[in-house]
């Protein structure tokens, strides 16, 4: 782990070493290990820490009661995980967390770190900027699905990423059954949209 990147991720920028480890590794924390393919929170699951992703990739992605899957992003650590559901009234958390590659995560308890942030404002307006950056990214997701056909959302997606390797994969993220996805496909490139 490399302890440089943690304490430079969003919730400690601006805090000392010396404030940051105790607290990480402070009683009832837990550091766990995960291989990819692991489950690290399922959606619904009542939150009841923080999620602090120190080192490894996770997919996170909802899944409906008919199996229809939606990738929601891949986060690279470190990074906070499902942070706005640990303090909301309704505190499930919405997607299931799976780990991508060998992770690391810090499971911190919520009264530990409420106790942590009114010890250290600083943390606190890191959080709070951080849930609320959460906020307009999620805004605009939901903008993506609800107001845009699949064809556009498909061109938005080929604008960051130049070249589907795996169709499954992309019609999981786009929140769309893979023929769906062949069907745009081959409609964009006979249009002249996108080439083969």
């Amino acid at each position: 782990m490399d302890l440089t990147e943690l304490l430079q991720s969003s919730p400690f920028q601006g805090m000392k070493e010396e404030d940051v480890l105790p607290f990480l590794f402070a009683v009832p924390n837990s550091l766990k290990q995960f291989e990819p393919g692991d489950i690290i929170a399922r959606q619904g699951a009542v939150c009841k820490s923080l999620y602090l992703l120190a080192t490894g990739i996770v997919r996170t992605g909802m899944i409906n009661e008919e199996g229809k899957e939606l990738t929601i992003e891949n986060i690279p650590g470190p990074s906070l995980l499902a942070p706005a559901f640990i303090f909301a009234t309704e505190n499930r958390i919405p997607v299931n967390i799976e780990a991508e590659s060998n992770c690391e995560v810090f499971i911190i308890g919520k009264e530990r770190f409420l106790t942590f942030m009114h010890e250290h404002p600083q943390v606190m307006e890191n959080f709070l900027k951080e849930i609320s950056d959460r906020s307009v990214f999620l805004s605009k997701k939901l903008n993506e699905f609800a107001l845009l056909n699949l064809k556009t959302r498909l061109l938005k997606y080929l604008e960051t990423h130049p070249a589907i390797h795996n169709q499954q994969e992309v019609a999981q993220k786009l929140g769309v059954t893979r023929p769906s996805l062949a069907r745009a496909l081959s409609e964009l490139i006979s249009e002249g949209k996108i080439k083969k």
